[in-house]
């Protein structure tokens, strides 16, 4: 029978089980590899989802910076209309009709007020139905 260095024979129990726990480890090493694999999958995807979802969020941002300063500029205006009506200037509306022509959005022509106060009531109705 041949002897390994350490003196144990070749076959014998003692080596039986040096194979079989080194077998082992290098199955749990396997696993350990497929499992590490599988955690840097997983963070690649959270990554990835989190970059989006960053992106997301500048974009909404960016895009309730520009709400924001479209509502100031017209309450701007608005107020100047009233400040000006108050002190009886000629044509107070113009403030506000020229911020209007200025965005693109004056009423159209021969609109009735209540008909353009009804619709845009109406749009803010769905907007805020839509967001909840």
């Amino acid at each position: 029978m041949t002897t390994l260095r350490t003196g144990h024979a070749v076959g014998s129990p003692y080596e039986l089980d040096l194979r079989r726990r080194l077998n082992q480890a290098r199955q749990d090493l396997a696993e350990a590899h497929a499992e590490l694999a599988a955690r840097r999958d997983q963070e690649t995807a959270l990554r990835t989802h989190l970059e989006a979802l960053a992106a997301e969020a500048r974009s909404a941002r960016q895009a309730f910076t520009e709400l924001h300063v479209a509502y100031v500029e017209l309450l701007t205006h608005a107020r100047a209309t009233v400040a000006a009506a108050v002190r009886g200037e000629p044509a107070p509306a113009a403030y506000v009709a020229d911020h209007l022509e200025e965005i693109g959005l004056p009423p159209g022509p021969g609109a009735v007020p209540e008909q353009v106060v009804a619709e845009g009531l109406s749009v803010a109705t769905h907007v805020s139905r839509a967001a909840g």
